[in-house]
């Protein structure tokens, strides 16, 4: 493979936007939306869900957040600045870490997807000439095993899923400086760079072959306005979709309570 298709800085004309990836991460941060609320029935207003709390949802909420981390991983790719972007992101998972500490200290945001993704698009920025010495294929292979390697990092193993080849010191589940790589855990909306950064990088070996416009043509057509319209504005609906989802139940709830006596 020649140096070129694994060069990142693309030309403006291979900055086309991927309907495929649009709507797919649109899709994912509107089930995201779903499993907040229902989070916020159970947690914040002491309903109960009880799909909530079936075994396939231990499986599905990493699923799709993994999905969009993938995505996020490939989109870089066709980013000007990552550093740019990554320091905003970061910024903006500050802020509503401290808005949780200060309105909601029983939910606080430690280390949530925002101060995770822009971490990621940060030390990708800085480590990319490294990155990019290895072709797609080497790379994601690479960040799979990394991925597989420190999966139980929260667990206090670094080894195969369930077989733990190296045992942590245990004091380091309560330093909070360890939080961000996962060998301390805490708050809600935790996703730590162990094992996630593997997932974001694998993704951005996968944007290789999309900035160069070299993917099937079934993933840049659009397919649904909507989904893709929702995907190009995740941050904003990310930002907002908490706010929006409290004030509704909570209007919901009133109105239910008044009119039910409950």
């Amino acid at each position: 493979m020649k140096k070129k298709h694994y060069e990142m800085s693309a030309g403006a004309g291979l900055r086309k936007r991927v309907g495929f990836l649009d709507e797919v991460r649109g899709l994912c941060i509107l089930l995201m939306v779903l499993y907040h609320g229902a989070y916020d029935i159970i947690y914040l207003f002491g309903r109960e869900i009880p799909a909530f709390h079936w075994p396939l949802m231990n499986f599905a909420q990493p699923f799709v957040a993994g999905i969009f981390i993938f995505i996020s991983g490939i989109c870089c790719r066709f980013s000007r600045s990552n550093l740019r972007r990554g320091l905003i992101a970061l910024t903006l998972g500050l802020l509503i870490g401290g808005v949780t500490l200060l309105f909601l200290p029983q939910q606080p945001i430690y280390f949530g997807i925002l101060h995770f993704l822009g971490t990621s698009m940060i030390l990708f920025a800085l480590l990319q000439p490294m990155l990019d010495r290895l072709a797609p294929l080497p790379g994601i292979l690479l960040c799979l095993v990394l991925y597989l390697f420190t999966f139980g990092a929260q667990r206090g193993y670094l080894g195969l899923p369930g077989v733990p080849l190296i045992l942590l010191p245990s004091s380091w589940a309560t330093r909070l400086w360890l939080l961000p790589l996962g060998f301390a855990s805490g708050g809600v909306d935790y996703f730590p760079l162990l094992p996630w950064l593997f997932v974001f990088l694998a993704g951005s070996y996968l944007g290789v072959p999309f900035v160069h416009r070299e993917m099937p043509e079934f993933f840049y057509r659009n397919r649904s306005r909507f989904l893709s319209a929702v995907g190009r504005h995740t941050i904003y609906v990310y930002l907002l979709h908490q706010p929006v989802l409290y004030g509704l139940l909570y209007g919901f709830f009133y109105l239910y309570g008044k009119f039910t006596g409950a």
